[in-house]
């Protein structure tokens, strides 16, 4: 990008004339660029939308100041995603985190604002354990660094995806029920509305919530310094969408943040509908719909809406949730032993980090059992039953059952130890989950999977709404057609799966390392799509099947989809 190399130039020659802040010769290519592999799909794209420009002479002033330094020694990076994250040590000895958030991380402003101001919230109203903030800008013009960041201190203790092959399952098994404890905390807070927290002075006056957490007095310190705005989670700004004028909150009621959702997206594939570099390949796949088909889907979900959502005020209640609870983002005590978790000594959270994009929404929706203990084919409530004729399996069959049932209690004591009874116990909770997550996305995805979430739904529909019959939204031809499709979709889905493990790669066709790993897995798979284009069976089945190949430059696509 013409930009960076404009500001790396400029940055050098700071650096010639202001060495005193730094400490060290910064690599500035590999500080302000994607360096850590490339993609298969949109490879351009996808190094410079993880690409974050700044000026590095002014972070080192601003964080030595922050931490009572005299110079920044190294600044070495250790992660480049959703944020640009760097190790920043400083000549006192003192070590910090930097968080450059990219434009993938969420809107401008509102996406570090809010995450400050919910850290804050919380370990100050439920003494988390998360590191202190010790300088940010959410305005990139704020400051004479002219980008976004979040310096913050570096958490203590081991990072649990380090040492959590080294904990014997008992631990394993209990930490799941440590974790959902600590995640219980959050239930104490009795929010008023569904949006993001922020500070009462990031948000203009039309756009904060009058009210904060119930029964809290209006003279309480809380409310002139804390509120509720719109929600800064990723899929309402993506795109042309943060242009748009629509509905982000914040909202009194769960069926006005569900509708605001449908309603979101049928206004922006209507007027839009553009590829992204985060869209699905198999998109493209026949019955995955056009503009039209989206937002008549849509419409009839919202339909639904009002029969989605509990009864229970318990089950749709304002929650604040952790947004992604994963092994990579919790900190823990170590005994002595090096790398090992000592069985004799209890495993406890020292820090939960990464806060971004954290929202309150309707518990119901809210709470889920993080990646790291989720697993398929748990049943709902507190009862796990054994696995079926257990004594009738043979020696690996009864070792490969144990190891699905420990997993299966693992998510259950999570749940258990998390969740109130009146959302562990709520009737086709996933199903619930699973539409709305895919109603958010139908364009990224298609409508192929968002069709199929609908018919799970309808399956449970006499214990959503007793006594009623799910709504008939097919005729026969219809879901003919649809069988035949999603036949195809699985087909391709598999496809995917198999080259994606064969070839030890990430999503969206990662290829971790450098430029010659990456054009060795782009020629092997290159043989793989003459294959795959020759199975079609005549050349019209073998231009669509060119069409079709999900390692491509899906932003200079053909127009495979009827608009």
């Amino acid at each position: 990008m013409k930009c960076l190399s404009r500001l790396a130039a400029l940055v050098r020659g700071k650096f010639r004339k202001r060495r005193q802040v730094l400490g060290f010769w910064p690599d500035l290519h590999s500080i302000y660029r994607y360096t850590s592999g490339h993609w298969l799909c949109n490879d351009q794209e996808h190094r410079d939308a993880r690409s974050v420009a700044f000026d590095i002479v002014a972070f080192c002033r601003l964080a030595a100041e922050a931490v009572d330094a005299k110079a920044v020694t190294d600044m070495i990076k250790i992660g480049e995603s959703l944020n640009r994250v760097f190790l920043v040590r400083f000549d006192t000895g003192v070590e910090a985190i930097a968080r450059f958030p990219t434009s993938l991380a969420g809107p401008p402003h509102f996406t570090t604002a809010s995450e400050v101001a919910t850290i804050d919230f919380l370990r100050c109203q439920l003494g988390f354990s998360i590191p202190r903030v010790l300088a940010w800008s959410s305005r990139a013009k704020g400051t004479d660094v002219g980008a976004e960041f979040i310096l913050m201190e570096k958490a203590p203790g081991l990072l649990l995806s380090d040492v959590l092959e080294d904990l014997p399952s008992y631990d394993r098994g209990m930490f799941a029920k440590t974790l959902g404890e600590c995640e219980r905390k959050l239930l104490d807070l009795r929010f008023t509305h569904y949006g993001s927290l922020y500070y009462k002075n990031d948000v203009p006056a039309p756009l904060r919530a009058p009210t904060l957490i119930e029964g809290l007095s209006p003279d309480n310190e809380l409310n002139s310094k804390f509120c509720i705005g719109p929600i800064a989670r990723r899929d309402f700004w993506e795109a042309e969408r943060e242009h748009m004028d629509i509905d982000r909150g914040p909202w009194r009621a769960a069926e006005d943040y569900m509708k605001a959702v449908a309603s979101r997206e049928q206004k922006w594939i209507a007027d839009f509908g553009t590829p992204h570099i985060l869209d699905d390949p198999n998109r493209v796949l026949p019955g995955q719909g056009n503009r039209d088909d989206h937002t008549k889907w849509l419409s009839l979900y919202t339909d639904l809406i009002p029969a989605l959502i509990p009864p229970l005020q318990e089950q749709k209640r304002p929650v604040l949730w952790h947004p992604d609870l994963h092994a990579s983002n919790i900190f823990i005590r170590s005994s002595k032993k090096k790398g090992k978790i000592s069985p004799a000594i209890p495993v406890t959270i020292s820090s939960i980090i990464d806060w971004q994009g954290a929202w309150i929404g309707p518990a119901f929706l809210q709470l889920k059992v993080p990646p790291l203990y989720r697993t398929h084919d748990v049943p709902p409530r507190r009862l796990l039953p054994a696995p079926d004729d257990f004594d009738s399996l043979s020696g690996s069959e009864k070792e490969t059952a144990k190891k699905i049932h420990q997993q299966r209690i693992r998510h259950k004591l999570f749940e258990v130890s998390a969740f109130p009874p009146a959302v562990l116990d709520m009737e086709a909770r996933e199903e619930r989950v699973y539409l709305e997550d895919l109603a958010q996305s139908t364009w990224k995805y298609g409508l192929i999977p968002f069709r199929m979430a609908l018919y799970d739904i309808f399956r449970h529909w006499q214990e959503i709404v007793p006594g009623e019959d799910p709504p008939v939204l097919d005729s026969p031809a219809e879901l003919e057609d649809l069988k035949l499709h999603l036949a195809t979709w699985l087909q391709h889905q598999e496809l995917l799966e198999v080259l994606d493990r064969e070839f030890n790669l990430g999503e969206y066709g990662y290829v971790m390392g450098d430029r010659s790993k990456f054009e060795m897995v782009r020629a092997a798979l290159w043989k793989k799509k003459l294959e795959y284009i020759e199975q079609g069976k005549d050349d019209e089945m073998r231009r669509k099947r060119s069409l079709w190949w999900p390692y491509r430059d899906t932003l200079r696509d053909e127009v495979v989809l009827e608009r």
